[in-house]
């Protein structure tokens, strides 16, 4: 199955981060800091057809409260607007 985002939006696979502090004390999700991160797997166009400047398998930073969770075949995989991406790390 291919996803295809609508707009101005890109298709990430959030990686994991470490949820246990080195003394072994659990972080909560919500306490987690707010920049995160996630791996490119599509990419949608500008309104005027132009596309981003984002391609598949780009390792990127993003932020923001606007992200949609969702799960397929046990994955997650988020959608998150193009504004609240951060940076790309190469």
């Amino acid at each position: 199955m291919e996803i295809i985002p609508i707009g101005e939006r890109v298709l990430l696979k959030p990686t994991k981060k470490e949820e246990v502090t080195k003394s072994g004390i659990y972080i909560p999700e919500s306490a987690q800091e707010g920049k995160k991160e996630g791996i490119v797997v599509a990419v949608g166009e500008r309104d005027d057809g132009t596309k981003l400047p984002l391609k598949p398998g780009d390792h990127v930073l993003y932020g923001g409260y606007s992200a949609d969770k969702f799960e397929i075949d046990s994955e997650t995989y988020i959608f998150v607007p193009f504004k609240d991406i951060l940076a790309k790390i190469e």
